[in-house]
């Protein structure tokens, strides 16, 4: 056996940057815990905070995490991180964001960072003023069908783009095991929950144009029944992590179950999104695509290009590398990517126009839906 020198031992420990987490929900358990472990070599989880005693306890056991609290802000005192992640429920994303950075810490915060488009410039305002970087955590862009959907954008083969369509269906998927269908706890349903993923996809192939105008509807007709169905947690995005679950009662569910909005953006570009929890439709996890002058392309749930050559109407289909053996591999690219942006090796791929750019729309559609008008967005 091979000595082991315990001083190189405890250097490298302390060389170590170090990681809190904000909430120990499903997102903390199955996707950001094991994705920083996954960088044992370069960060260390230090503590976890939920305001659920039980779970924080159970989160910290099971991972070998070596201390929990009830209180983040204590957490962050006693514990003083280099990271924290942010895995609350979206209303409270920019307190805890907001607590970290000016305890010093690099964030790293689930979608959608915040529960509105000034929420979240006020929290990049915090970022910039504390020195310290601040991440919105869309994996999708990671997806290697988006990416190559990207790359076929940018190599021209869609000429210009005029018409959009992003959809994100469950026929049945209102996540049961949080709060997500709590207005107290989130700002709106399925629309922040996996709208927000496809929108920030397909506005980041586009190059974020300018949000013109949004004309949209919210509708809750099945969200709030108990329709005595047979559902699993995979069918509502928790094929892992669901350890501690909060007892669903559907009389609670006070957030849209569909959104609906059409947005006009700059360059004569249109975009029909919707995203649904519960509707009588087809599943359909993400089937959007880009049309233009030359081609279009497919991003999910397999990336194609569809165009014409040699007189023939023509699909390509990609060869894509196999994902790795993991759940939620999105957020194992992010932390890696955001470990190079804090040494300086990379450049913030998830950037601030961006992402205000995604919630200026939700927030119009979400008005517009109030209202019953179409909400011009200056």
């Amino acid at each position: 056996m091979a000595n082991i020198n315990i001083f190189d031992e405890m250097e490298r420990t302390m060389n170590k940057l170090k990681v809190a987490i904000i909430g120990t929900g499903m997102i903390a358990n199955a996707a950001h815990i094991p994705a920083w472990k996954d960088l044992a070599d370069q960060v260390q989880i230090v503590a976890v905070a939920d305001d659920r005693e039980q779970a924080a306890r159970e989160t910290a056991r099971r991972h070998g995490i070596p201390n929990h609290y009830t209180d983040y802000q204590k957490m962050l005192e006693a514990e003083k991180p280099d990271i924290v992640s942010v895995c609350t429920p979206n209303r409270f994303h920019k307190p805890a964001a907001i607590a970290a950075l000016r305890a010093g810490a690099h964030v790293l915060c689930e979608k959608p960072l915040s529960a509105s488009a000034a929420d979240a410039k006020e929290m990049y305002d915090e970022a910039r003023a504390c020195g310290k970087l601040l991440c919105a955590n869309q994996t999708m862009r990671f997806d290697p069908n988006v990416l190559a959907a990207k790359a076929f954008y940018d190599a021209g083969a869609v000429g210009r783009p005029y018409f959009v369509e992003a959809n994100i269906i469950r026929r049945r998927g209102i996540p049961k095991w949080g709060f997500f269908h709590i207005d107290e706890y989130n700002a709106a349903g399925p629309g922040f929950d996996i709208g927000v993923h496809i929108l920030d996809a397909i506005l980041w192939i586009l190059g974020a144009p300018k949000v013109l105008a949004v004309s949209g509807q919210t509708y809750r007709e099945l969200g709030d029944q108990n329709e005595g169905l047979l559902e699993s947690l995979s069918e509502s995005g928790a094929p892992a992590g669901v350890f501690t679950p909060r007892p669903y009662d559907c009389s609670e569910f006070d957030v849209e179950d569909f959104a609906a909005g059409f947005v006009r953006l700059e360059g004569g570009i249109t975009l029909s999104l919707k995203a649904s929890w519960a509707l009588n439709a087809p599943e359909e996890s993400g089937v959007s695509y880009i049309s233009g002058t030359k081609g279009g392309v497919k991003l999910l749930p397999k990336a194609q290009l569809i165009t014409n050559m040699a007189g023939y109407q023509v699909d390509v289909m990609p060869r894509i590398p196999a994902p790795r053996d993991v759940q939620f591999e999105g957020h194992y690219h992010t932390t890696s990517h955001f470990l190079k942006v804090i040494a300086g090796e990379a450049e913030l791929l998830v950037k601030e126009d961006e992402v205000l750019n995604v919630l200026r729309v939700l927030d119009a559609l979400y008005q517009s839906g109030r209202e019953g008008r179409e909400i011009t967005v200056l």
